[in-house]
């Protein structure tokens, strides 16, 4: 049986990998489609997604409520913000240097932050006061 501490990380986990999904089908679009170079089109997907993931986990995964909003919302950007910096970097390294196509290296990436980001938004972005 699992804790609640476990089901609160394998809904994050769920509810990311929703989002994810969006932000590949969103990379792909906008690399293979309309020919945009992939870190571009990372730091699109990266400003059209966040805001979707802010309200996907404040919702489902932490569930804390709307008037907590104006305080979770700053800080969910900036632990996104720093993320998305290191994301970018790792980008480049295994798709640049590493030579790994982009989609895949975007799967590894998501992956590799998976835990962290879930620990600081549990407690910080969306801590109760």
């Amino acid at each position: 049986m699992l804790n609640a501490a476990s089901v609160k990380f394998l809904t994050y986990s769920i509810v990311g990998g929703g989002c994810a999904l969006l932000n590949l089908a969103l990379l792909w679009l906008l690399t293979s489609l309309l020919g945009l170079h992939y870190l571009v089109s990372t730091m699109i997907a990266f400003f059209a997604l966040t805001p979707v993931g802010f309200w996907l986990q404040k919702l489902v995964t932490f569930r804390t409520p709307r008037a907590a909003a104006g305080f979770e919302w700053p800080r969910y950007f900036v632990t996104m913000a720093l993320s998305f910096a290191a994301n970018l970097s790792l980008m480049y390294l295994l798709v640049s240097l590493l030579g790994i196509w982009y989609l895949a290296a975007s799967v590894v990436v998501t992956l590799l932050f998976l835990a962290g980001n879930f620990l600081v938004n549990s407690r910080w972005s969306f801590a109760r006061r």
